[in-house]
């Protein structure tokens, strides 16, 4: 386990705008930095990140930290690794203590690290083998120098060779001491029903598969014999690093480029990548020959909204490829197209024009969705009427799939003047679109929730109470706290001295909230508040992630509040006027909620009359409490 200081100086040294700035194209605004939130799909920005105070926060999805965090959240990290990961970054060393017994989660860590290592160790082996190697050099440096690509790039992307030999890694990693059950969960070997191990990838040229951080999470082998009736490519099967669907070839290497450019050039294969880059276009990524994933989408948006899809001279490929546009438009991006001579790719083309040409024809050639749709569709069928409505139809569809009015306006506009149709008639059509759209949308909702509540043995047709929780009252008690804590409340009392004798330690103030549990836990081992340093660098990310969203919200109190409910961040109130105010507020909800036991007891058909008659004083009783709070807070209340 790492120490508590150690994780306090490591957050002092880490520049959380440097961290986020990794996944997240950040523009500054004032003292802050704005972006679209990595977590969740948004149009308008709604992700701050607060240099000054090392936090993050999404005021969306509610997602908050700090750097530790955010890498756990990003990269699918436990707190270790995550702190690990940003400790070797910035040149810190972490102090850690020894656990006698480690848990599940302990040894997936360790599962993970093992595997990170065989990974690691494999595309060492691999690039000896090219450089050094006897067939490295026969066949697989020729191989890459006939693609154009010189050594430095060799060196910079990775690239590699794996021998013919059956067992030329299995035998290399076995000395190493590597072990072969982790070699296997790596995706490096394979069983044999023997026993023994072989190699997965064999006679082919390597190519690195990179996470976004920069770790080598994979492997893509192409084949350098013609009579191997294998596939032309193999792949690392997925494994703990790597996810297939959530990945884009040469992301690590384009991501400061498309921040820059705020735009990325789309393409199919990993030799398309590589010769763009080398030729000087590095805002470029690869889908890897697979269909576009959401998985996908969502890591492009991280860095842009603009989208230019080039693609291969193949109108049998082009047209197996449109579902991707479809995708990217859903998720709010801003698609353009190129599409290449006949006969030529990426690659091809960019070698036999040179790096300033082929940007200068991405740049004259590309065009909108619309237009490269309609020529797609509308050209093939002129001269057919109904095939032609057919296929404005369907271009429509790729419309009706954006969610923003005046984008679908203008391109419906667009689409008009290409197809000679009337304005009026493809918006009508449009409608419909849109509506059959929302119905789809809304049935597929109902359907997950009678579901999800079939399987949890709920009636739906049964009506639900409101939720009756003290969240908001118990949380804002911490809320002044962490922004007030250490403020005069009297001439003998801090704030937090005041609050844990009025309402920590008040036996009739039981809080029930699990994270102000976790933080009276904390409070009681203090004997004076803390700086908010304590908690935002707390080892406990719950709390990390909630002093965040109060730090980084401006001291605005959730819409929760605005029903019945002080905003106690008035700047007309003092820090005395908030702190007793919150109190009323926190025994006026369990005041209610008491009354609601009460109620539930007199509805009992077997509750005897002097019970009865003892409720309901109970019940006055606590009424009588309730307008002693209202007549302090100037408010009335509801009464039973």
């Amino acid at each position: 386990m790492i120490t508590q200081n150690s994780i306090e100086q490591l957050l002092n040294v880490v520049n959380i705008e440097d961290v986020v700035g990794d996944f997240v194209s950040l523009k500054r605004s004032g003292p802050r930095y704005k972006g679209c939130c990595p977590f969740h799909d948004e149009k308008t920005p709604s992700f701050v990140v607060s240099p000054s105070i090392g936090i993050y926060k999404c005021f969306g999805c509610q997602k908050g930290g700090n750097a530790i965090q955010f890498m756990m959240d990003i990269d699918n990290l436990n707190f270790v690794e995550a702190a690990k990961s940003l400790a070797k970054r910035f040149g810190v060393e972490l102090e850690e203590t020894h656990v006698e017994n480690q848990d599940a989660h302990q040894e997936a860590q360790r599962q993970r690290e093992s595997i990170q290592a065989a990974v690691d160790f494999a595309q060492g082996f691999f690039v000896t083998q090219l450089f050094d190697g006897e067939e490295g050099k026969s066949i697989g440096l020729p191989y890459f120098k006939e693609r154009g690509f010189t050594i430095d790039t060799i060196k910079k992307w990775g690239l590699g060779y794996s021998p013919e030999s059956w067992e030329a890694l299995a035998g290399h990693s076995k000395v190493k001491g590597f072990n072969a059950e982790v070699m296997v969960s790596a995706g490096l070997l394979k069983l044999r029903d023997n026993g023994t191990h072989y190699d997965l990838f064999r006679h082919r040229v390597m190519f690195s598969i990179y996470s976004v951080t920069g770790k080598v999470i994979a492997f893509a082998g192409r084949k350098m014999s013609s009579t191997d009736p294998s596939p032309k490519y193999v792949n690392s099967p997925e494994t703990d690093l790597y996810k297939k669907s959530d990945v884009l070839f040469g992301l690590f290497q384009a991501k400061n480029s498309i921040k820059k450019a705020d735009k990325v050039y789309m393409t199919e294969g990993y030799t398309d990548v590589i010769t763009l880059s080398q030729a000087g276009i590095e805002n470029v990524v690869a889908s890897s020959g697979t269909a576009l994933t959401p998985g996908q989408i969502k890591l492009l948006k991280r860095f842009t909204d603009n989208v230019t899809v080039v693609y291969d001279g193949d109108a049998a490929g082009i047209k197996a490829s449109l579902r991707g546009i479809d995708l990217l438009l859903q998720d709010g991006l801003n698609v353009r197209v190129v599409s290449l001579p006949e006969g030529q790719d990426p690659d091809s083309f960019c070698q036999k024009m040179g790096g300033d040409d082929f940007q200068a024809y991405l740049n004259e050639n590309e065009e909108t969705f619309i237009h490269f749709k309609a020529k797609l569709l509308i050209d093939e069928c002129k001269h057919d009427p109904l095939k032609k409505s057919d296929a404005i139809r369907e271009i429509l569809k790729s419309v009706s799939l954006i969610a923003d009015g005046l984008k679908r306006s203008a391109l419906t506009r667009d689409l008009s003047q290409i197809c000679e149709m009337e304005e009026s008639v493809l918006v009508q059509e449009l409608g419909k679109l849109l509506r059959q759209n929302k119905a789809k949308e809304e049935q597929a909702f109902v359907s997950q929730i009678a579901s999800i509540t079939h399987e949890m043995g709920v009636d739906m047709a049964a009506p639900a109470k409101p939720a009756h929780t003290d969240h908001y009252q118990e949380m804002a008690v911490f809320r002044l706290l962490l922004l007030h804590g250490n403020e005069a409340m009297d001439a003998e009392k801090t704030v937090f001295a005041y609050l844990v004798e009025k309402v920590l330690n008040d036996p009739d103030l039981p809080f029930e909230d699990e994270l102000a549990i976790r933080l009276i836990a904390d409070a009681a081992q203090l004997e004076a508040w803390p700086e908010k340093e304590h908690f935002i660098n707390h080892m406990d990310n719950d709390i990390a992630a909630w002093a965040a969203g109060i730090l980084a919200g401006g001291h605005t109190l959730s819409k929760a509040f605005e029903n019945n409910y002080i905003d106690v961040s008035q700047p007309e109130s003092t820090v005395k006027e908030q702190v007793k105010n919150v109190i009323l507020h926190l025994k006026r909800k369990k005041f209610d909620k008491s009354l609601n036991v009460a109620l539930a007891m007199l509805e009992n058909p077997e509750i005897s009359a002097e019970e009865m008659i003892e409720v309901l004083e109970y019940i006055k009783a606590i009424n009588l409490k309730k307008k002693e709070i209202a007549d302090d807070l100037g408010n009335s209340v509801s009464w039973i």
